[in-house]
């Protein structure tokens, strides 16, 4: 009997443990060179520095090559590096600044797995990435018994809300695109409608979807079914309003749980909500993941920005704009997607926020050209060449 329960106590702090996020702590080192006497800046910079070596060091780093031939010529061969640890917290064993170069030493706590797990972590990193903005769209209708008539409510909305609220989220109304919007069948919401949504409700994300909910007849479920049973699917999807990325989808049944069957309720739209309530962790977590994992690869990663420059008198200079591009600080991938009277769009991959990258932008030439940020949208900049 001992080792039986000895056997239970140790299955239960293993599945615990492996429900919990994974901490590994490492030391790494980062420099950088002082650039116009600003000291703090290259600190700063060091400072960054450290913190990936430690994390490329805790979780391992992969290596991507993309190489592209064309007519038997490279036209190009590019090797990128991606970690997937995130910095939960750290301390500064040493910093000091000479001849010019910044250099600091860093302990780090790095989460290397189910980042998503750790509650503390995660709101810490939707603080950092600014409290982000997210308008709420649920298409939710309940069918009732006649199947006739159907009736709108906001079951899965509320629950959704209260879990990214929750998180530190900004939730926006959802008021001013109710009736403006219309799904039909999956899940799907292209460019143009994302940004109408991100137009009239100013939210930098959109979880929308469509959930049915069917009242049924007692008889038809469990015999220990509540005298309301209600059955029912969800289809969601997060996505970034100002690139119509789509970072999460998921959907699901919707049915009373068995450990829930035996309890008292008192209508079909109680039975309802209570289901969405006994499903929450099974529709919210897949959400929280997915836009945890994105957030910590931008802050680890870099993040993607799409930038337009004007004032480029040729192809060739389009080109050289781009070599440009890769080789500032903090650039990690630059493609050039376009090139038409004088203006050149590309994609660019970079290791901090469109504003970081717009305070390098000004601070650069092109060709002895200033350059001048013109407008700083989401991830969307645009940059004109001086004459």
């Amino acid at each position: 009997m001992n080792m039986l329960k000895s056997s239970v106590v140790a299955l239960s702090l293993a599945c615990t443990a492996f429900a919990q996020a994974t901490v590994v702590v490492k030391e790494g080192t980062g420099e950088a060179a002082v650039l116009g006497k600003d000291e703090a800046r290259a600190v700063q910079d060091a400072q960054q520095s450290a913190l990936r070596a430690a994390v490329e060091q805790a979780a391992g780093v992969r290596i991507d090559a993309d190489t592209v031939v064309v007519n038997n010529q490279l036209v190009r061969d590019q090797i990128f590096a991606n970690t997937s640890g995130y910095v939960k917290s750290f301390e500064v064993l040493d910093k000091k600044v000479e001849k010019g170069v910044a250099r600091v030493r860093v302990k780090a706590s790095v989460i290397t797995e189910h980042l998503d797990k750790d509650i503390a972590a995660a709101r810490d990193l939707v603080k950092r990435m600014g409290r982000p903005s997210v308008v709420i769209v649920v298409q939710e209708q309940t069918i009732p018994l006649d199947g006739k008539a159907m009736i709108n409510s906001e079951s899965l909305a509320t629950v959704l809300t209260e879990a990214l609220k929750a998180d530190g989220w900004d939730i926006k109304d959802a008021q001013a695109i109710n009736g403006s919007l219309k799904l039909e069948g999956a899940a799907t919401l292209g460019a143009t409608e994302l940004k109408q949504i991100n137009d009239l409700s100013k939210a930098a994300w959109v979880l929308y979807g469509k959930a049915v909910l069917r009242h049924q007849q007692a008889g038809e479920l469990l015999k220990s079914a509540p005298v309301y049973p209600v059955t029912g699917e969800y289809d969601l999807a997060l996505a970034a309003t100002d690139s119509g990325e789509q970072v999460a989808k998921l959907n699901g049944k919707l049915v009373v749980a068995r450990e829930n069957a035996n309890k008292t309720v008192v209508s079909y739209e109680r039975t309802a909500f209570q289901v969405i309530r006994d499903k929450k962790e099974e529709i919210v977590s897949p959400v929280r993941k997915a836009i945890l994992e994105h957030f910590r690869d931008q802050t680890v990663n870099g993040r993607k920005l799409n930038v337009s420059v004007a004032g480029l008198e040729s192809f060739g200079a389009a080109k050289d704009f781009k070599k440009a591009l890769e080789s500032i600080k903090g650039i990690r991938e630059a493609t050039q997607d376009s090139f038409s009277n004088g203006r050149a769009a590309y994609r660019v991959t970079f290791l901090g926020s469109s504003n970081d990258f717009a305070e390098v932008a000004e601070s650069a030439t092109f060709k002895k050209k200033k350059l001048t940020v013109v407008s700083v949208t989401g991830n969307t900049l645009e940059l004109q060449v001086g004459k």
